[in-house]
């Protein structure tokens, strides 16, 4: 009997593959390679990815072998073929504590040729990003939506001012969640402040499948478009308080269309606006690509019913 892949290391992997295609990769995941019979040989990563550097018009390309926690090793014929990639590409060995590498890697690409990377967590000089930012994130969703926390902590998170967050529930997640003593304490109460909202009605404020931007349109698919373009450019422009203001009511909107976003988009957005402007551009641009192409698959919809 061939032997099925864990629900963790599944997770990880589809969420992988889920953050690599929302950086514009084209990924390839070979699912239950075991159990199909045509594939010859073992060892072969587990992700291979390509994407195009519009500003040089070259083709990047990279591998990645991914590994359900620390104490899992490469089998020898992983090591082999880890080792013989990466005389030509970029290959990594991935856990999900290397999140930040991940993520980095994915939202900025690699100039590297030919070099095996096994594992790098430090952290980019004075990043606003934890240095595990997707095990933070999903670690604070899973707090708020948890049956074990109670009714009036989630309604103390909900009623909480993102621009002075007083909730005890708040410095608790914050002390507990891995997130940094220097954090800037009014991006992640207004983090926190979304996902409550969002949770409350959805039940699920975290669904790595559906990008923000589409989200946006969609709302909950009843009569898009749900936030209007005039919406859409005015938080795009918005910065500092004001987009925090307007993400609130946001948050607040979606919450009434029980709706659920990738969270990991939007709080990396949030911590870096103000402090890593490029990649808070990157992010806007994310937000208004997704929106549109929503809004494409919208009117191609439509006009098949017509």
């Amino acid at each position: 009997m061939t032997q099925q892949r864990s629900d963790p290391e599944r997770f990880f992997q589809n969420e992988a593959h889920d953050v690599a295609a929302h950086y514009g990769w084209r990924p390839f995941h070979l699912r239950d390679r075991d159990s199909i019979h045509i594939v010859r040989g073992r060892g072969f990563p587990d992700l291979m990815m390509w994407r195009k550097n519009y500003a040089t018009g070259e083709i990047d390309l990279l591998a990645a072998e991914l590994k359900r926690d620390e104490e899992s090793t490469l089998f020898p014929e992983q090591q082999e073929w880890i080792e013989a990639l990466g005389q030509h590409i970029p290959t990594y060995t991935w856990r999900p504590n290397d999140w930040n590498e991940i993520e980095d890697v994915l939202l900025n690409g690699t100039s590297d040729r030919g070099e095996t990377v096994e594992r790098s967590t430090a952290p980019r000089a004075s990043s606003p990003i934890p240095y595990n930012f997707g095990d933070v994130i999903t670690n604070t969703v899973e707090a708020i939506e948890a049956t074990e926390m109670s009714t009036g902590d989630k309604a103390s998170l909900r009623r909480m001012n993102p621009a002075s967050p007083n909730s005890a529930v708040f410095w608790k997640l914050m002390s507990q969640r891995g997130i940094s003593r220097n954090a800037d304490i009014y991006k992640w109460g207004l983090i926190m402040h979304g996902i409550a909202l969002m949770s409350h009605a959805a039940g699920q404020a975290h669904n790595p499948r559906i990008r923000v931007g589409r989200a946006l349109y969609e709302g909950d698919g009843s009569r898009p478009p749900f936030y209007s373009e005039d919406r859409l450019s005015t938080l795009l422009a918005a910065r500092g308080p004001a987009l925090h203001r307007i993400l609130a009511r946001l948050f607040r909107m979606l919450s009434s269309q029980r709706s659920a976003f990738n969270w990991r988009e939007m709080a990396w957005f949030i911590l870096n606006e103000g402090s890593d402007e490029e990649r808070a551009n990157e992010a806007r641009i994310e937000i208004a690509r997704a929106y549109y192409r929503a809004e494409y698959s919208s009117y191609q919809a439509s006009a098949q019913n017509e």
